[in-house]
């Protein structure tokens, strides 16, 4: 028949996808837990003793009154699932609300308002329960279509396109048959030990063929790129690294040991201000220690240490705190950032200047570690100097003197002065240099006729390869894509009124006002990186569509080290977007051409 929309929820996912005369016009899928979806379902239905298989779906459907569970995540509905069954509510009942649950939950939380069509096909493992196809239909008052397989259209879709491929190639397949046994396979698991990450390495052998995954690094194991096409341009990443480290490079060495050391976390704001607080400390006579590279250790000793549950990048902060601990260092500095600069002076000041804050946890971690027990031998060591750059930099060099002449009373006005300004050299000189390496990298990308993804976020979610499984290389080197750092492109203007007038959050202008730049840009594409919990980007997330004007991806990190989900929903993003088509087309081309 002629579906125009699917719902899919499987056991751990949930997807939407809009179609028009069989073309994909629009796709989403939950960017949260696994919350509504079949795996829930059935941890809910084995504590109430009910078999989710067929028993279920009777019970719900010989519901008379269905309890309200409302669309929350799933601890909430948990909790109050336990509160109606004390209070006497039916069993019959309960089960019913659940199935209320996963499609208010998905209608809510995946669906957010997106067109749903006149005839809907309802697949994925959790539409064998026959409950929950009939409460979409009830809630819906449309058809709901539940397909024979419904628990395996993914497998048949996959089928289908190796079909077409064959009878449009006439290549022979390599399809190896339906038993598996008669496939020499095998799996083995290691730890990897070539650097402080210590990956955890699965290698999956079929017959001669090896596959490797779980690598954070993709040095040792994935070099050889999986479309077979190489980048064109540097390696920004890489690039960007060098830049970012040559202030500290020039002004801190292990070999003076006769100044006092300032330890300093690579977290946070690190990874766009390193220039600015390197060059800082170091003109002030101190030595800069670092902590190690965001790894295995210092993430689990983050995830132990926290008190609360902030954001996944305030849990690593933790981690690189102790990590500095464990350094000995003479001081640990945790700048308090409030606001960011004002990138446009002009305008009204209430919107230009005001609202240019960094998150709420940003702004408190140095208080939050000073207050928790476990930096508790440390406290009288964390230097913590509030930073309010929207107020001009007289006003910054008042406040860091005040703050910085309390522990060094040999600091005079002039001393901070100076290497405040020496500090704003640096970041600018910095900030440029990045500007010019994309200058050049657009210039190759247009001349070869490839084609670029765009890491946007905040600093710390794009450029910490150890929190975001070094998204960046892995997309460049398995795939041969050219990936461009978001701060590496120059705004050129960061009005966002048409899009939202008044933002509150400095990153989020900046995200907002490069999404508007690039829009049009056709060989551009968008990975929007963010993480699991963070208020703004939640916040922020919703006006980013209209600031791009086109389909984009969003993966959210939390700490999990495996990269196999993040890695399939980047090669399902460039498939529909042909990059690899393109890429392959435009490599024969070259390759004709150079012959």
């Amino acid at each position: 028949e002629d579906v125009d929309t699917i719902f899919e929820i499987g056991g751990q996912d949930s997807k939407f996808i809009s179609l028009d005369k069989g073309i994909v016009v629009d796709f989403h899928m939950n960017e949260a837990c696994s919350a509504g979806t079949g795996s829930f379902l059935q941890e809910q239905a084995e504590k109430l003793g009910v078999n989710i298989k067929g028993e279920f779906s009777e019970r719900a459907l010989n519901s008379k009154h269905p309890i309200n569970l409302g669309e929350r995540c799933t601890v909430f509905i948990e909790k109050d699932l336990n509160n109606y069954q004390q209070k006497g509510a039916a069993l019959n009942d309960l089960i019913g609300g659940l199935a209320y649950s996963v499609v208010h939950n998905y209608l809510n939380r995946v669906v957010r308002g997106r067109h749903i069509g006149r005839i809907i096909y309802f697949q994925g493992g959790t539409a064998y329960n026959d409950s929950v196809a009939s409460a979409f239909s009830k809630v819906l008052n449309k058809r709901v279509i539940v397909p024979p397989h419904n628990g395996v259209m993914g497998a048949v879709g996959m089928a289908l396109i190796a079909k077409e491929n064959h009878e449009r190639t006439g290549k022979q397949t390599t399809f190896r048959g339906y038993d598996i046994h008669s496939v020499n396979y095998s799996l083995k698991e290691f730890s990897c030990n070539a650097c402080s990450n210590q990956c955890d390495i699965q290698e999956f052998s079929v017959e001669d063929r090896k596959t490797y995954w779980g690598d954070k690094c993709s040095d040792k194991f994935r070099k050889a790129a999986k479309t077979g096409i190489t980048s064109v341009t540097k390696d920004l990443f890489k690039e960007r690294e060098a830049l970012l480290f040559d202030a500290f490079n020039r002004y801190h060495s292990d070999e003076d040991t006769s100044k006092k050391t300032i330890g300093f976390s690579r977290a946070m704001y690190f990874h766009d201000r390193l220039p600015f607080w390197a060059t800082f400390i170091g003109e002030l006579g101190f030595r800069m220690v670092l902590s190690d590279p965001t790894n295995k250790h210092i993430i689990k000793q983050g995830l132990e240490s926290v008190v609360a549950e902030p954001c996944f990048p305030i849990k690593v902060s933790h981690g690189h705190v102790l990590n500095l601990v464990e350094k000995n260092t003479d001081y640990i500095l945790i700048p308090s950032m409030i606001t960011s600069e004002c990138s446009n002076e002009d305008k009204d000041k209430a919107v230009g200047r005001k609202q240019t804050y960094f998150c709420f946890w940003g702004q408190t971690l140095p208080e939050v570690i000073k207050g928790n027990q476990k930096f508790k031998s440390v406290a009288d060591k964390i230097l913590m100097p509030k930073v309010e750059l929207r107020e001009g930099d007289v006003f910054v060099v008042k406040d860091l003197h005040r703050y910085f002449v309390k522990y060094f009373p040999e600091l005079t006005k002039a001393d901070v002065e100076r290497a405040y300004y020496r500090g704003k050299e640096e970041l600018e000189r910095f900030r440029t240099s990045l500007y010019s390496l994309y200058a050049e990298a657009l210039e190759e990308i247009e001349k070869s006729g490839r084609e670029a993804i765009i890491l946007v976020g905040r600093p710390y979610n794009v450029n910490d390869r150890g929190v975001n499984l070094n998204i960046a290389s892995k997309l460049r080197d398995l795939y041969g894509v050219n990936v461009v750092p978001m701060d590496a492109i120059e705004v050129m203007d960061d009005n966002i009124d048409d899009i939202h007038y008044n933002m509150f959050w400095g990153y989020g202008r900046r995200i907002l006002a490069t999404l508007k730049q690039i829009r049009n840009s056709k060989n551009i594409h968008i990975i929007y990186i963010t993480n699991f919990q963070c208020g703004p980007d939640s916040y922020i997330k919703h006006f980013a569509p209209t600031a791009v004007g086109k389909s984009y991806l969003t993966l959210q990190f939390d700490g999990h080290g495996n990269d196999a989900g993040m890695l399939t929903r980047c090669e399902a993003y460039l498939d529909s977007k042909g990059v690899f088509r393109k890429q392959k087309s435009k490599a024969n081309n070259t390759e004709a051409a150079q012959r």
